[in-house]
């Protein structure tokens, strides 16, 4: 996983506006889809020992992640009645997989706080990833099992940050098993690229302004 610094600035708009379009225009918690039960306890869910117990799965494990606590922001999941909506959801994700060349948008979710996402590890949908989060606050985190088997926690930080890894499966041996939990509202969209490595890396200085 490598933590990637948004120098683009024409990216960082097309964020931003997402952030005006979901935090202050519209307010998916009344109008969206809620994943999850609101009365579940996050912590049980991005435990260690819950962490353990997937890893103890195998490949019994599919990849989903088995609970979670977020809004999902796609227009599927939008029950208001506004039909700018949808509209204003399809323009930011066209422009934001115009910028940097890609079609696949895996997910997009809006955590409030004590929001997560159970420990899980993408066996299902392999590729090379982007994930872009926005936090209020920067009171959250990203944990993962990185290559050499040790548990690396990425603190979130106040705005906007991105991440780029690689989510394999089980013949290729390169299951990332991760889990995320914020304290304050939190939003991620997660792009697949491609299998295409060289591409990803090229996105990636994009996502830099180099």
């Amino acid at each position: 996983m490598k933590i990637v610094e948004i120098g683009n600035v024409e990216l960082l708009d097309i964020l931003d506006d997402m952030v005006d379009l979901f935090h202050h225009k519209y307010t998916p918690a009344q109008t969206n889809n809620l994943i999850g039960d609101p009365n579940d306890n996050a912590q049980d869910w991005v435990s260690d020992e819950y962490r353990d117990k997937i890893i103890a799965m195998g490949t019994d494990h599919d990849g989903y992640p088995e609970n979670a606590r977020s809004y999902a922001l796609k227009p599927d999941h939008y029950k208001g009645n506004d039909p700018q909506y949808r509209k204003d959801f399809m323009e930011f994700d066209e422009r934001l997989k115009t910028e940097l060349g890609i079609n696949t948008n895996a997910l997009s979710q809006y955590y409030p706080p004590d929001g997560f996402i159970g420990w899980h590890n993408n066996a299902n949908a392999k590729g090379y990833n982007l994930i872009f989060t926005w936090s209020e606050t920067g009171d959250g985190w990203f944990k993962y099992i990185d290559e050499n088997g040790e548990q690396v926690t990425v603190k979130d930080k106040k705005g906007w940050s991105c991440k780029a890894g690689y989510f394999g499966d089980y013949i290729d041996d390169q299951v990332c098993y991760h889990a995320a939990w914020t304290g304050c509202w939190r939003m991620t969209h997660s792009f697949v690229v491609s299998n295409d490595k060289d591409f990803w890396l090229d996105c990636i200085e994009h996502i830099e302004g180099e």
